[in-house]
């Protein structure tokens, strides 16, 4: 498998970021991407500028809704308006076009110090056909995190990341439990602004793109080295989201050069986002560090945990599978899942 890393969830000067799509996108090549999505609020106004510049690729996609459910919808042709009351419609309207979605920041609790606690949440769970969840949104947990201003204060000049804790708990308990029932996607998204703060003596970014695209990131598995056709290097990366073949990665705490997660059933190997059937061998390649912890985690529960791996880890019991690593204590990898069938079950 080849990888390719990118970064979700930005927006430029289309809607409410500070830059335009080509300064993201140079950003973005300084911070070592391949790729990087757009999500302006409600418009496609960015499409035209969708291809590869400096060497990244740009997609645009949008994303919908006003005060609540929110959408991070991909491979759009033309807009779909905005219905916060029925995030259904959206969704539709998204698969209509052939395109796929993610339900952003779904459990975000807000700030006294961001306009008195403002959230945009998610509050439609009876909803279907959404392709997968954002169960970590860096600039939302930062944002929740930092509920005073003597420690926003800390946070934004000398401890950037103090607040970042993870994915999302409940974003994962409740992708956990929606992927015992069908495949979903996770993904982190940066939520990417570069909001100038001016607040008397204080001037700071939060924060400004380039450092953005260098904390929680998503790795895409391809078959295929990424395409210098920007036509089918869409395609690759809309299809990897779509089926799960990623894992998000937060590149503060540094690359995971030769990681893998796969499971072995008979002579063929399954990575994130596929169906193995049982029995199976987990093998799980890590790079060498004395300080990572890992966490199995199936069925929404801890089924082992190991500083380091087993050569071969034997599967019986049929449900998701993925994986957590904690670098020095800190959330570094989260995969997608492997799902386990009963052989024969399809």
């Amino acid at each position: 498998m080849y990888r390719c890393l990118g970064n979700i969830h930005v927006h430029s000067s289309h809607s409410d970021g500070h830059a335009t799509i080509d300064q993201i996108a140079r950003a973005a090549s300084r911070a070592g991407l391949s790729f990087v999505v757009v999500t302006d609020h409600n418009t496609l106004k960015g499409l035209p500028e969708e291809g590869f510049r400096h060497g990244v690729l740009v997609l645009v996609g949008s994303e919908i809704n006003d005060k609540k459910n929110h959408y991070l919808a991909l491979g759009l042709h033309r807009p779909v308006p905005a219905d916060d009351r029925h995030p259904q419609k959206v969704i539709d309207a998204v698969n209509a076009q052939g395109g796929l979605g993610f339900i952003a920041h779904p459990f975000e609790k807000g700030s006294r110090l961001v306009h008195n606690y403002l959230r945009f949440p998610w509050d439609h769970w009876d909803v279907t056909g959404f392709t997968g969840i954002e169960v970590w949104n860096w600039c939302s947990q930062w944002r929740d995190n930092a509920q005073t201003l003597p420690l926003a204060l800390w946070y934004a000049y000398l401890d950037p990341a103090g607040p970042i804790t993870g994915p999302d708990p409940q974003a994962m308990e409740t992708f956990d439990r929606l992927t015992r029932s069908r495949p979903l996607t996770a993904i982190a998204g940066s939520d990417a602004h570069a909001w100038p703060i001016r607040r008397g003596p204080v001037r700071r970014t939060i924060f400004p793109y380039e450092y953005q695209f260098r904390t929680a990131n998503n790795c895409l598995l391809l078959e295929q080295p990424l395409s210098p056709d920007f036509a089918a290097a869409k395609n690759q990366v809309l299809d990897a989201l779509r089926r799960g073949r990623s894992f998000i990665i937060n590149n503060l705490l540094g690359d995971a050069p030769g990681f893998s997660f796969t499971a072995q059933s008979g002579n063929t190997e399954y990575h994130s986002g596929d169906a193995a059937p049982l029995p199976a061998a987990l093998r799980i390649t890590s790079p060498p560090c004395r300080r990572l912890h890992h966490r199995l985690i199936q069925n929404g529960r801890l089924l082992a945990a190991f500083s380091s791996p087993p050569a071969s880890f034997p599967l019986h019991t049929p449900g998701p599978l993925r994986l957590e690593i904690y670098k020095n204590k800190k959330p570094w990898l989260f995969t997608n899942p492997i799902y386990l069938r009963p052989a024969g079950d399809r």
